[in-house]
């Protein structure tokens, strides 16, 4: 509740400054914690489980609300193209790069993939809150989030429920992702006959329908909850536009908010003097996957954007509350749980504190 009452309080303050008083409070709150050894209640099992479970299904309507089909139909193609070439090339380089990198036994092939996969999964709902009026860079931004979720949420269930074995299967991983992605879109499918009708009487009825979804989904389907919930989202609703449900913005900003302040409380100092070089190598490895191809694909094809549009496309940062919620929801039992943390957190702080207000800077002076 103290959260909640802080995170409401600064509910008006500018996004990047309520962002670094949100993180320095749960840093000092988190220290103090350690320090004392105090005994909060709260344990890393049931704090994972409250985000996947509780906040992430509700970031995952808000972000399904924010895009207009319209246009993402329009400039589908540059959406499509440029988001799986950054998203496999982000994979690829993260999960190679730190396994090589660290070369320990107790960090496995599969835990680099999973650090990968976390950190290719974009979303860059707090970017594309300084361009909404360059409506096109919007829609390539936001569209590249829905884009590479789907398959980032498939992704990690699979690789979260293999978290202890040694030895990465690629035939039997790319059998249960194909299984476990056409199982989740015929299923989001089927149920957006029965949903669409209430959605269509009352919009209200979204928000609680995508939370049975995704619980039915996880808990009696054996299936990604996220990827079910947000297809269904998508399927369910003709046009998807930003002012169909303010309950759903207003709870998605609040959100978004404990999960920078969970962060704050989250990270130790140990983490900065032992994985220091682990979140340097996962920043480095983030960009040279992403800000070469983008910067290659704005200047060299004829793209739909303008020049101050294409000029910004590679400088915004793409980790927003969506992966912050997928990073902080990583079960314990992972193995090499700490250093996956590590790394992501390294990235999302990089982009927090430094590469957002320079892209606000260049977004100002354009």
């Amino acid at each position: 509740m103290a959260a909640v009452t802080l995170v409401t309080a600064l509910r008006n303050v500018r996004l990047m400054t309520r962002h670094i008083i949100l993180l320095t409070v749960g840093l000092l709150v988190g220290q103090l914690v350690s320090t004392f050894q105090w005994q909060t209640g709260v344990t890393a099992a049931g704090l994972t489980q409250t985000i996947f479970y509780l906040i992430l299904p509700w970031l995952l309507v808000h972000a399904a609300q924010m895009i207009s089909r319209r246009r993402l139909r329009t400039l589908w193609p540059w959406v499509a193209v440029p988001a799986t070439l950054v998203f496999l090339l982000t994979l690829m380089l993260v999960s190679w790069g730190l396994y090589l990198l660290i070369g320990h036994p107790g960090f496995p092939l599969i835990s680099a993939v999973i650090a990968g996969l976390l950190l290719a999964a974009s979303d860059p709902s707090w970017s594309s809150q300084l361009v909404q009026r360059q409506r096109s860079l919007l829609v390539l931004l936001e569209g590249e989030g829905l884009w590479v979720e789907l398959f980032a949420l498939v992704g990690l269930m699979v690789l979260v429920k293999a978290g202890s074995v040694d030895e990465l299967l690629a035939a039997e991983f790319a059998l249960t992702f194909v299984r476990l992605l056409v199982s989740s879109l015929l299923t989001a499918w089927a149920l957006s006959f029965i949903v669409r009708p209430l959605i269509k009487w009352n919009p209200g009825l979204t928000l609680p329908v995508a939370y049975l979804s995704f619980w039915g989904a996880e808990w009696w389907l054996g299936l990604p909850g996220a990827a079910v919930c947000l297809l269904l989202v998508l399927f369910s609703r003709p046009q998807l536009d930003s002012g169909g449900n303010q309950a759903v913005e207003e709870g998605a900003r609040l959100g978004a908010d404990l999960l920078v302040l969970i962060l704050g409380f989250s990270l130790t100092l140990s983490m900065f003097t032992e994985r220091y070089w682990v979140m340097l190598a996962a920043i480095g490895l983030c960009l040279m996957a992403r800000v070469p191809l983008l910067w290659a694909t704005s200047r060299w094809f004829n793209h739909p954007l303008s020049p101050k549009s294409a000029s910004l496309w590679w400088q915004l940062p793409v980790h927003g509350p969506v992966t912050l919620a997928l990073v902080l929801s990583i079960p314990v039992s992972v193995t090499a749980w700490w250093t996956i943390q590590a790394a992501c957190y390294g990235v999302i702080l990089f982009e927090l504190l430094i590469q957002r207000p320079l892209a606000s800077r260049s977004v100002s002076g354009s």
